[in-house]
């Protein structure tokens, strides 16, 4: 078989042993009940912040403002007519990403290295394509569980709030795009740092850990004023992903992107040296 077919075959399987396991169906099932939630705790908080806008407040001057303080004053510009529960919503998955990651990608390997079935597989595909499979098959189950959690808040955002249904879709299409190659960075670290432990526990527990210390580089970063600290954190990268200038978003997508390679290539280097 090519790389590619193996690859896909790897991929396919890992996505399929996702949701059918216990603990696949269970994060499903929750990540989705979880959007539920938040759709409505957002719809809530929208509508108040509209109703406690001083008479006569310009609403979009209003969220122009608030989003500049986020992000570049041309991104505030650009993000002032989106819905703000869809916003939230990125916000949300931006930090429940890397957890849902680790959640669903720790016994990816180290479970096959330990009740040895990853011997059935090197002897039918090639190691590397065996690990890029398993990095695309954890991304592609995460990007299917935040889709159904996204897809949860457009249709509440449609049914409870003023927005038409066309712009809630753009907006919340355009925003769940920024999620996907920072969930891929995510994807490539802990699929490089969970198939360095025969026991899944212990992968879960390096994951947590690594991630954790990405996020305190990050803090770091900004007390230290070292900002080039940062970008070994992927959510820094989503000011750079949501920018409308067309050059920065292309660096926002170029770096996730690197991280993601990088890992998963590392992850693939390391496993073709391993003695399984």
């Amino acid at each position: 078989m090519s790389p590619i077919t193996e690859v896909a075959l790897v991929t396919g399987r890992e996505v399929r042993r996702s949701f059918r396991s216990t603990k696949g169906v269970l994060l499903a099932v929750l990540s989705v009940a979880a959007g539920a939630g938040f759709s409505m705790l957002f719809a809530w908080l929208d509508r108040v912040k509209r109703e406690n806008l001083p008479p006569g407040t310009d609403w979009r001057a209003a969220q122009e403002q608030f989003f500049a303080q986020w992000y570049a004053p041309e991104t505030g510009r650009a993000l002032a007519s989106c819905p703000y529960s869809l916003w939230m919503m990125l916000i949300a998955t931006l930090w429940l990403a890397p957890w849902l990651v680790a959640l669903m990608a720790f016994d990816a390997v180290s479970g096959e290295m330990q009740h040895r079935t990853v011997c059935f597989w090197t002897i039918r595909v090639r190691r590397p394509s065996y690990m890029i499979g398993k990095a695309l098959g954890a991304w592609s189950a995460v990007v299917a569980v935040t889709l159904g959690m996204n897809l949860v808040v457009w249709a509440v955002t449609i049914a409870l709030g003023p927005w038409p249904a066309a712009n809630v879709i753009g907006w919340g299409a355009r925003f769940f795009a920024v999620t996907l190659p920072i969930s891929a960075a995510w994807c490539g670290i802990a699929t490089l740092v969970g198939s360095q432990f025969k026991t899944p526990i212990l992968s879960l527990l390096f994951i947590c850990t690594a991630f954790f210390c990405l996020w305190l580089l990050r803090v770091t970063a900004g007390f230290a004023q070292a900002h080039w600290l940062a970008y070994a954190y992927p959510n820094t990268f989503d000011a750079l992903l949501l920018s409308p200038n067309l050059a920065d978003a292309a660096r926002g997508l170029l770096s996730t992107g690197l991280i993601a390679l990088a890992t998963a290539t590392a992850a693939a280097l390391a496993f073709q040296r391993k003695d399984v």
